[in-house]
């Protein structure tokens, strides 16, 4: 029997295969597995066994022997398979933390090399872009933000930001496609969201991590720019794209060229103005609730972070009447731009939001343990 070309399957198996790890990466990822071994002892193997319990519980006997020495490796493949409580712990695991390099040297990787699609992929590496600094916004909220933590986090953020970004780009230069527009969009949103608030806990910062913020958000700063130019370049490349598969449709069909383009632009407009609209008066509604559920003891860093959301929300309405305006002008190119600038503050206003919720629980938290000690 042939074996069949593009099997997903195989394809999966050869990906997974490919996930390799350096020198360095190994005896990090294997150091901090011994050291959570350590910290989580198995119950001690019995001094002795009689006779008849090593014939009559000959598994248990196998079970129990020699067990401390081969419970690493034991992690590491149940940590492959996917299934251990050790790999589910991981994925709360911040820089710093004992398991965290099975996160991001292990889990990810494994998670990922299971992916497919151009889009998906692109989208994995973005979400792994953006975990790297909500990890930096938790350890802030509790206090353990430091230099070595602001390094690991940046060499990561930088890394999976490149990945998307060579993904995104081999893919536009096969095909500029809506979808990958549509990646673009929710990257700047979130990047931008992230580097404003890394700004809100710069200026609200105990001396001790304000130069480690301060580092960190320079970098975000830079990357929210070439985000936002990334995706202006996109748009434009998708919009000369559009226009080129609605002449062709003008050349098979005789339809005037104002026709065709017009009919193909109106109703993903339409669809995409009712989509934002609905964003913003969504996330409105969100933060009426928040502010009347937030106690007045909230962090100041909260407070900031839900009073710049309604100006994002602002922003986002400015860019969806301007691009209103130029749609009903007959320029349909400048009202689709004009659209996606709305929807990236939307979208930018609600990560802003939620990463806001998320920091008064923690930081709630964090002041509860430091009370009780």
């Amino acid at each position: 029997m042939k074996k069949m070309k593009n099997n997903p399957i195989d394809e999966g198996i050869q990906r997974i295969k490919s996930v390799r790890l350096s020198r360095e990466e190994k005896v990090l990822v294997l150091s901090h597995l011994n050291e959570y071994a350590d910290a989580h002892p198995v119950a001690a193997p019995r001094e002795k066994w009689s006779v008849r319990e090593t014939y009559t519980h000959p598994y248990k006997y196998a079970f129990e022997f020699r067990f401390g020495y081969a419970l690493t490796g034991i992690l590491l493949i149940v940590l492959l398979a996917g299934g251990s409580v050790a790999s589910a712990a991981a994925g709360e695991a911040l820089p710093g933390d004992i398991l965290y390099p099975v996160k991001i040297y292990i889990n990810e990787p494994l998670i990922g090399a299971t992916i497919s699609g151009d889009v998906l992929k692109a989208r994995y590496e973005a979400s792994r872009t953006i975990r790297r600094l909500e990890e930096a916004e938790s350890l802030v909220a509790e206090g353990r933000l430091s230099q070595s933590a602001v390094k690991t986090i940046t060499e990561n953020f930088e890394k999976s930001s490149a990945e998307f970004n060579s993904i995104v780009t081999s893919t536009e230069e096969k095909k500029p496609s809506e979808e990958m527009v549509d990646a673009r969009v929710d990257f700047e949103a979130q990047i931008s969201a992230h580097s404003q608030i890394l700004s809100i806990m710069e200026d609200n910062a105990e001396t001790p991590q304000k130069d480690d913020i301060t580092s960190l958000r320079d970098v975000v700063q830079q990357h929210a720019l070439r985000a936002r130019e990334k995706r202006a370049d996109i748009v434009e490349d998708f919009i000369q794209n559009t226009d080129g598969d609605a002449q062709a449709q003008v050349d098979g069909q005789k339809l005037g060229p104002d026709d065709s383009k017009n009919a193909q632009n109106r109703g993903r407009f339409e669809s995409r103005l009712q989509s934002i609209q609905t964003m913003i008066d969504e996330t409105e509604s969100r933060l009426r609730d928040t502010a009347s559920s937030t106690s007045t003891a909230s962090s100041t860093v909260q407070q900031h972070i839900f009073e710049n959301v309604p100006q994002t929300l602002r922003m986002a309405e400015r860019a969806l009447l301007k691009a209103q305006e130029k749609q009903d002008s007959g320029d349909s190119d400048e009202a689709y731009s004009a659209l996606l600038d709305s929807e990236s503050a939307a979208k930018e206003a609600d990560t802003s939001l939620t990463q806001g919720m998320k920091f008064g629980k923690e930081h709630k938290n964090n002041e509860g343990g430091n009370g009780g000690d």
